[in-house]
């Protein structure tokens, strides 16, 4: 699935905050517009990066490029499924516990990068606990790392122009859920 990071208007998005244009792998383009203007990098961004560094393939993205469709979203091109909405249900009540985990890996990511302080390990890992059983299957250092992916690219984010973008891939996993279709 590829992903597109526009700012729309000046420094930290300025007015007119950011948009992401998704293309999903069934042809269908979105758009999901963001507010947040307060911040150095887009949190739909920081969500991506925290989702793919901490291998959450059934949060907010992974959830999006199964079917997915969230209330800030739009479709702008292609055709939906005739149950898309059925399937963006089932998606997100069997994504719910992955989906709120990445709500904490990414909040604890993004925080850190607009602090300029490394996201603490514990309080990921105690945050993994609550809706995993599992233990925490990542390394120590793996938010400190995140956070300076995360940097990078606020830095290009920072150097971009109105209008301009970055832009992403997203990959699904090997396997992915199977979520039954309304008939």
């Amino acid at each position: 699935m590829r992903v597109s990071f526009c700012r729309l208007d000046g420094p930290k998005g300025g007015d007119g905050g950011s948009v992401t244009t998704i293309e999903r792998s069934d042809g269908v383009s979105l758009r999901m517009r963001s507010y947040d203007r307060t911040f150095s990098v887009p949190h739909d961004l920081a969500h991506f990066v925290a989702e793919h560094e901490f291998r959450l393939n059934r949060g907010v993205w992974g959830s999006i490029a199964a079917g997915a469709m969230f209330a800030s979203m739009t479709v702008v091109d292609g055709r939906l499924r005739h149950d898309s909405r059925q399937r963006s249900r089932e998606l997100m009540r069997a994504n719910q516990r992955e989906i709120r985990l990445a709500e904490i890996v990414a909040g604890a990511v993004h925080d850190a990068v607009e602090r300029g302080a490394p996201p603490s390990a514990a309080d990921i890992a105690s945050a993994w606990q609550i809706y995993r059983t599992d233990v925490p299957p990542f390394p120590a250092d793996l938010p400190a790392r995140a956070a300076a992916r995360l940097n990078v690219l606020r830095a290009v984010w920072q150097a971009l122009g109105p209008d301009e973008s970055i832009d992403l891939t997203w990959q699904l996993p090997a396997t992915s859920p199977r979520i039954r279709s309304a008939r």
